[in-house]
């Protein structure tokens, strides 16, 4: 993590880590590291819950045979994870909207409160940590945001729209942004050959891969 990035808080015992596939671990460990990052992710990945409270989201996991919801808030210096839960149905429990409100309320992690939150039972980390993330899981993402990271700022500067770069590539603007954002659908492979058709160097990806994140 850079110190930039913001912590990930969740209520210990309360909200915990769903029985995720491999696949749909790394998709919301790449999502959550983008939130941390400061990116606002929209649809079809996340969409605001006003109902829930201000500033808070839910975002939209697809696992092999369910669709997982994560509800979180965005605070200046945190993640905050309301709740987890196996979305069958349209509407939300009134139970699920009645927590959700309690535990929002006036939430925000400070650097100073994180000995007295995690003495109330919040625990005070990052996506790898709330989603018990192997360390080649993480690493896995990381070099994702890393390559789609740079895959945005090669392409401004060669002052492409997507649109452009896409027909460069004979593909489309859509799947352009979604290489962009680090899309479940998008392989480290494709990410890689778009850099070279920028024509970005082996030494340059090398670079890009070997950065490394000062640590929080």
């Amino acid at each position: 993590m850079s110190p930039n990035d913001k912590d990930i808080v969740w209520l210990h015992g309360e909200v915990r880590t769903p029985p995720f596939s491999l696949e749909a671990r790394l998709e919301a460990g790449y999502l959550l590291r983008q939130l941390q990052q400061g990116t606002r992710l929209s649809l079809p990945q996340s969409r605001p819950m006003p109902p829930v409270g201000r500033r808070c989201h839910e975002l939209r996991i697809n696992d092999e045979k369910c669709t997982w919801r994560i509800m979180y808030r965005i605070d200046d210096d945190a993640i905050v994870i309301l709740e987890v839960f196996d979305k069958k149905t349209q509407a939300h429990p009134s139970i699920l909207l009645a927590h959700v409100k309690i535990e929002s309320r006036g939430m925000t992690m400070k650097a100073a409160k994180q000995k007295r939150l995690e003495a109330k039972g919040w625990k005070v980390g990052s996506a790898t940590d709330f989603l018990e993330l192997s360390d080649e899981a993480a690493a896995y993402i990381e070099l994702k945001l890393k390559l789609a990271k740079s895959l945005k700022e090669v392409r401004t500067r060669r002052h492409l729209t997507q649109k452009e770069f896409a027909k460069r590539i004979d593909s489309s603007q859509s799947r352009v942004a979604k290489m962009e954002t680090g899309d479940p659908s998008v392989s480290l492979d494709l990410l890689i050959k778009s850099l070279f058709a920028l024509g970005v160097t082996n030494k340059d990806i090398g670079k890009v891969i070997t950065t490394n994140n000062q640590a929080a």
